[in-house]
């Protein structure tokens, strides 16, 4: 199910995300809250200074948190009242693939020399498709490697949205940081139904050259 966002403009598109976030407020945060609670454990072992392997496996659980956090954010997008039993809305394939790809492309950045390209490379191409793969998987009920294929099929066809998107990930990222992790709980949900409004507009174009095709 997909509905028409107008305008059709990464503004216009944030702009209406922010205020249906708005509108469920208080169920936003509890979402939020939810996915900040998760990453506890990762953040406690990386202070830690654990082995990769306990933090491979401590960046699951916000991992799992996140796709079901991207289920609630695609119904705010959509104006429908969002339900927190959407949390529970899973794709445990999805986040693994995630965590493995955020865990590679932290262990190639660390490790210096043409690893540390490589992990650069792979970590921006990451940044790029997983809140599509997200939103699109949320929105059109595909799981796993399908939600990833269809995450890059939206980069590709309109790069420009993709790189607006990081921007507004790496600011929301910033304001996170610089409020010790507090914001995260309004700033992620509001990321996600930025990014599932302007997949929702892209799965709708498409629709369109299909049809007109």
């Amino acid at each position: 199910m997909t509905t028409a966002l107008a305008p059709s403009t990464v503004p216009g598109l944030a702009t209406r995300a922010a205020v249906l976030c708005w509108h469920e407020l208080p169920r936003s945060l509890a979402a939020g809250g939810a996915w900040l609670a998760a990453t506890v454990p990762l953040l406690l072992a990386a202070l830690a200074g654990a082995p990769g392997w306990i933090l491979a496996l401590a960046a699951v659980p916000p991992a799992l948190v996140l796709t079901g956090l991207a289920a609630f954010a695609a119904t705010v997008a959509r104006g429908d009242g969002p339900r927190l039993a959407l949390l529970r809305r899973v794709d445990a394939v999805l986040a693994l693939l995630l965590a493995a790809g955020a865990g590679l492309a932290t262990l190639g950045l660390t490790a210096g020399g043409p690893a540390a390209l490589a992990g650069g490379a792979g970590g921006a191409v990451l940044l790029l498709v997983a809140p599509y793969a997200l939103a699109y998987g949320a929105l059109r009920d595909r799981r796993g490697l399908a939600a990833l294929r269809g995450g890059a099929i939206l980069v590709a066809f309109r790069p420009a949205w993709a790189f607006a998107l990081v921007v507004l990930v790496g600011a929301g990222g910033l304001l996170a940081v610089a409020s010790a992790g507090i914001l995260a709980v309004v700033v992620l949900p509001l990321l996600l139904a930025v990014a599932s409004a302007m997949t929702a507009a892209l799965l709708d174009e498409i629709d369109a050259l299909q049809g007109r095709a």
